[in-house]
């Protein structure tokens, strides 16, 4: 995962038009990622979405990485702006 910072071109059509490209093409290969990830962990394209989020998290371990996808297998999928953290006394929520 990278991140970067740019200055939007609100004011200059064609370059508004290179930049909406450039992001519609990191977003294909984000999600192009996501569909290769979800193969590799046989797992399912929302739970491989959440993996590489938390991955992408100070907070990740191996450890969260597989209740992750376990609590997704079950049909619980957690919310990941808490995932990780203690909360109540809890591990995870």
């Amino acid at each position: 995962m990278s991140a970067f910072c740019v200055e939007v071109p609100l004011d200059d059509p064609k370059a508004m038009e290179e930049f909406q490209a450039m992001m519609d093409a990191l977003w294909d290969e984000h999600n192009d990622y996501v569909r290769s990830l979800a193969k590799e962990l046989t797992v399912s394209e929302a739970c491989a979405a959440d993996v590489v989020y938390l991955r992408s998290r100070s907070r990740h371990t191996n450890e969260l990485e597989r209740e992750l996808i376990r609590l997704h297998s079950v049909g619980t999928p957690p919310n990941m702006g808490d995932f990780g953290h203690a909360f109540k006394g809890r591990a995870w929520s």
